[in-house]
């Protein structure tokens, strides 16, 4: 028998930078699953440059209290443990209203990805790309707490 393949998801980065400032929640969750190994975090290039941009952002700065060390082993941690795609195999313009959110759906698209996790309108709205769920973290949290049971 085939090994069972590992649910693969793209976090937004919102949800990802959400993650950090919260102990408990649902982002706080996702983060936990995520270490835990209940699902595989996948991310591109593209979306780490933009995580390491938030994270140096001046509210986020005074929220997280993030020493500079420390921003580098967040991006480093990601790259240990997450799944990185390369950029620019496969492009979309799905999202016309805000065009820097198809980085997630591309890097889904080209992970194979099960899920796109977001609180963002622009992509919960879509609800499926190609074989790509999309959904909020709570529908996200369920889906994995069901198949962690089995």
């Amino acid at each position: 028998m085939g090994k069972k393949q590992p649910i693969r998801a793209v976090l937004d980065t919102n949800l990802f930078i959400s993650g950090l400032f919260s102990s408990s929640g649902s982002v706080a969750k996702l983060q936990q699953l995520w270490l835990s190994g209940v699902f595989e975090l996948v991310v591109s290039e593209e979306i780490l440059e933009e995580i390491g941009e938030t994270l140096q952002k001046v509210y986020i700065q005074k929220q997280l209290r993030l020493k500079p060390e420390e921003r580098i082993g967040v991006l480093e941690l990601i790259r240990e443990k997450a799944s990185i795609v390369t950029k620019d195999r496969y492009k979309t313009d799905r999202i016309v209203e805000d065009p820097d959110d198809n980085k997630f759906l591309s890097c889904a698209l080209e992970a194979k990805a099960n899920y796109v996790v977001s609180g963002d309108s622009h992509l919960l709205s879509l609800k499926h790309f190609h074989t790509i769920q999309i959904v909020d973290a709570a529908t996200f949290i369920r889906a994995m707490e069901r198949t962690t049971v089995r």
